[in-house]
């Protein structure tokens, strides 16, 4: 769902800043940039092709940090896409094994899970924005059982969609 964190997002654009004042072209860059800040909002799509509508659907969040083994939710992609669900109607549960108690300045109006499973009971589709190795882990049949349908939206591709189709998940991917 693009890159975060307090270095790039913020490198990238100062590069682009003093480009500018020596007028010098940076196109590479600014085409990184922009694609960064598109992919983000791209990721919504991706989410609706398995619930169609985000009226009244509660979505559950694995992963709220920009990057895994970090509580640092500066420029996370999971900021956007949330916000973005929540405006279109959707009630997202999330959960993220750190970053939770940052991720609650950001992001006020969802509902906090204790863990991974939590987070999914009665979901009406599951949607993985950060690649946290235990997410890679689940109890994929549990998983399943506590799901209204069994959805996943793998924003970080962690999941082979083979194999979540052989264990009956409706499954979309990035890039896939």
């Amino acid at each position: 769902p693009g890159y975060g964190g307090s270095c790039f997002p913020k490198d990238t654009r100062a590069l682009t800043t003093v480009a500018d004042k020596y007028d010098i072209e940076t196109l590479i860059v600014d085409a990184v940039v922009e694609a960064n800040e598109r992919q983000r909002m791209a990721m919504v799509p991706k989410i609706k092709e398995l619930v169609r509508d985000f009226q009244g659907k509660r979505i559950g969040v694995l992963g709220l940090s920009f990057k895994p083994e970090t509580d640092d939710m500066r420029e996370a992609p999971a900021i956007e896409i949330i916000e973005e669900l929540i405006a279109q109607g959707a009630s997202v549960c999330a959960y993220d094994p750190v970053a939770m108690d940052e991720a609650k300045k950001s992001l006020p109006n969802i509902d906090y899970a204790e863990n991974e499973y939590d987070a999914i009971e009665d979901a009406d589709v599951l949607v993985i924005i950060t690649e946290w190795n235990q997410f890679r882990a689940l109890d994929m049949n549990k998983v399943r059982s506590l799901l209204k349908s069994p959805k996943i939206a793998d924003l970080r591709n962690i999941y082979e969609p083979k194999d979540m189709k052989e264990l009956g998940f409706e499954y979309v991917g990035v890039g896939r």
